[in-house]
């Protein structure tokens, strides 16, 4: 059995009761057979979900911040200097739309249920518990996992990206798989891997994970508790949350007493990403919206502080950015290894990782790339350098390699399908780079770009 077939099969067992292949044997098919979830054949600018319906609602849904689902935006490549053509793929892609993990869920609806208990609910109050009780449902036995929109999400990824470089992926050519070891991150594989399977049918896959792919996709996470500064982020946040959310309007349409038993400001804040994720979960939850339970101001002040959290634990600060930047450099260092690899052996055509926003996030960074590599204070990130539009689920980075007859090799970087431009490093034009330069900074040989 050819190792794609096999990974096919494995995936499908994998799923279980989350997906059923087609007929085919190609294409996920979500079992609700809901029209929500079903796949157009046009890609949406920007997916406008069921749940809301105001003029105002993909701004609402972006105060999310690394929950929000991905958005596709048109565009058009740049055309590349004359007798150059694309010959290679490397790329990184965050999982796809995914449930909650931590304790956000479980928190949320035992202090509901505990108000319930001793009768301390509003109405409102009572409304919310019945909604928090369909997303835990949603939830039970499968925290952490892909939904169907992170299936989309990776499937539609993988179609563009073979449309778009045809002359990457044509003939029988060999495509190399890395993967972190969760399974919302394999389910991701599987889709982008199978949808890029229809596209280059006589493309060859190889698959691997374990601890030490884990470690290299995503070793920022390890170099963070290992600098002691997980600590000082929580404390700089907390406070800058302190500062900027009153929490006592919401408790009080939510609890009829004035005493909140525990941390409301916690509650609050957990209960801001319970209503985050829900986008996630457009066809699990048929379009359940909890951010009608906050104002609009409510939702501004806790989607700046969501974002402002994420981006001081995971991207380039000021403040915190050396340590996860640091931590990418094996990262960085597997790019250019498989590059060189590549660029000497034409039956490579691309080499795919699939990981986390912790793994990604911080490679932007260590690239340079302007936009998501940006260092600020994280105060200010949610307006210079916003996590909905640099780190969504299913982000994606993707150096595609171009060489003309005389060997000469050009590189650009997509990231969420956008072209890039690199800061410090010189574009021959942009935006295309010499490999040579960028392969420098992934090396390592030159200071590292602010």
């Amino acid at each position: 059995m050819k190792p794609i077939v096999q990974f096919v099969a494995l995936a499908a067992v994998v799923m279980g009761a989350a997906f059923q292949l087609a007929a085919d044997g190609t294409t996920p098919v979500h079992p609700c057979g809901s029209t929500v979830c079903g796949e157009g054949t046009k890609e949406p600018s920007g997916y406008v979900p069921v749940m809301l319906s105001n003029d105002n609602v993909r701004e609402v849904e972006r105060s999310a911040s690394v929950f929000h689902s991905y958005e596709f935006e048109e565009t058009k490549d740049t055309p590349a200097p004359e007798g150059f053509r694309p010959f290679y793929v490397s790329h990184y892609g965050r999982h796809g739309s995914r449930r909650l993990t931590g304790a956000f869920i479980a928190d949320t609806l035992a202090t509901l249920e505990n108000a319930q208990k001793n009768g301390d609910l509003t109405e409102e109050g009572k409304r919310l518990l019945i909604d928090v009780r369909k997303i835990a449902e949603a939830h039970e036995d499968m925290i952490g996992q892909l939904t169907e929109r992170g299936a989309q999400e990776h499937r539609r990824l993988a179609r563009r990206m073979a449309a778009r470089f045809p002359d990457v992926f044509k003939d029988a050519r060999r495509v190399r798989c890395q993967s972190a070891i969760f399974h919302r991150v394999l389910l991701s594989q599987a889709n982008f891997t199978m949808a890029l399977k229809d596209a280059a049918p006589a493309f060859t896959f190889d698959f691997i994970t374990g601890d030490k792919y884990q470690k290299m996709l995503n070793g920022p996470h390890w170099a963070r508790g290992t600098a002691n500064v997980a600590e000082k982020i929580k404390a700089a946040t907390d406070a800058y949350a302190k500062e900027n959310i009153d929490p006592a309007p919401l408790v009080e349409r939510i609890f009829s007493s004035t005493v909140l038993a525990g941390d409301a400001l916690a509650f609050v804040r957990d209960l801001f990403v319970v209503a985050s994720i829900c986008q996630c979960l457009r066809c699990e939850l048929a379009g359940l919206d909890i951010y009608r339970y906050f104002t609009a101001e409510e939702i501004d002040a806790l989607g700046r502080t969501l974002a402002c959290e994420h981006y001081a634990d995971m991207a380039n600060s000021v403040e915190f950015g050396d340590v996860p930047l640091d931590g990418s450099r094996s990262l960085a260092r597997d790019f250019l290894e498989r590059a060189d690899e590549a660029i000497a052996d034409d039956g490579i055509a691309a080499d795919l990782r699939f990981g986390h926003d912790s793994g990604l996030w911080p490679l932007a960074g260590l690239i340079g790339l302007e936009g998501p590599g940006d260092r600020v204070p994280f105060a200010d990130s949610s307006r210079d350098c916003p996590a909905w539009k640099w780190m969504p689920m299913a982000s994606n980075l993707q150096m595609v390699f171009y060489r003309n007859a005389a060997g000469e090799v050009l590189v650009k970087v997509l990231y969420n399908e956008r072209e890039m431009r690199i800061r410090g490093l010189e574009p021959v034009p942009w935006p295309y780079y010499r490999w040579a330069d960028l392969r420098a900074r992934l090396l390592g040989d030159e200071k590292k770009s602010n």
